[in-house]
């Protein structure tokens, strides 16, 4: 994507590449972990390699995310994803129809609030 206004207004996540339990055998991506709807989101493909910054569209199926306008750029980093995945709390069913029905309950604070474990110790 050439770079231009979405580029310099979309925010920087990380990446981290691997496959979700979601996804079928042989699968890796550049995983970003979207604190709107508080689930892991794969882009990309086998060619993405620790380095690269891609630009890509939000996957949130949460209304109004911070990240619908302009989708986000991906920093992709060199640790893997199966080191960070299960560290992130996600949301149970119910949680998603009340986030989808644009509800903020205190459990879906929490959920938003989180940051990656080594992100936090890193600053």
């Amino acid at each position: 994507m050439a770079r231009g206004e979405a580029w310099d207004a979309a925010p920087i996540l990380m990446g981290f590449l691997g496959r979700r339990p979601i996804d079928p055998a042989g699968w890796r991506h550049a995983c970003v972990w979207c604190s709107w709807c508080a689930t892991w989101h794969g882009h990309g493909d086998d060619t993405t390699v620790p380095g690269d910054v891609l630009h890509r569209a939000s996957h949130c199926r949460i209304p109004d995310g911070p990240y619908q306008d302009h989708g986000y750029r991906i920093v992709v980093t060199n640790v893997p994803l199966s080191d960070v995945y299960r560290l992130m709390r996600q949301p149970t069913p119910k949680q998603i129809d009340a986030m989808q029905d644009g509800q903020t309950t205190e459990a879906v604070k929490r959920l938003r609030a989180q940051e990656i474990p080594f992100l936090r110790e890193h600053r």
